[in-house]
């Protein structure tokens, strides 16, 4: 993580300096806001990889004499079959389809979708 960390303080100290010129020469809120925004979200990612590498110490990926089966293990848990992901997806195209056809579309396909997104998050869960 110490790797990350250090590229992404280069990128929020590259946000920082082209927002500060940016906001001196410009004058224009829109794209400081922006640029001031993108600093503090690269910032944001720096102070979590770099308290990341502080509280847990080095990965294998972060030692160049370290070995590929240092990281190798249990890659989680991959369902056999659901039906919430074609269910979801309908519910995508229906919501959409409700922007362009009517808000009765929209409600049916929102409803859906909330069905589908939560029965996906609780299906293996034990509280489906």
């Amino acid at each position: 993580m110490k790797t990350e960390a250090i590229l992404f303080a280069g990128v929020a100290a590259f946000f920082f300096v082209e927002g500060l010129g940016y906001a001196f020469w410009s004058r224009e809120p829109a794209g400081t806001a922006a640029l001031a925004v993108s600093f503090l979200m690269s910032s944001l990612v720096s102070g979590f990889c770099a308290l990341n590498h502080h509280k847990r110490g080095m990965r294998p990926e972060d030692r160049k004499e370290a070995e590929v089966r240092e990281r190798y293990g249990g890659l989680g848990f991959f369902p056999p079959r659901s039906a919430y992901p074609p269910l979801t997806g309908l519910a995508v195209a229906l919501t959409a389809l409700g922007v362009v056809f009517g808000l009765w579309l929209f409600v049916i396909g929102a409803g859906l979708l909330i069905a589908g997104v939560v029965g996906m998050v609780l299906e293996f869960s034990g509280h489906a």
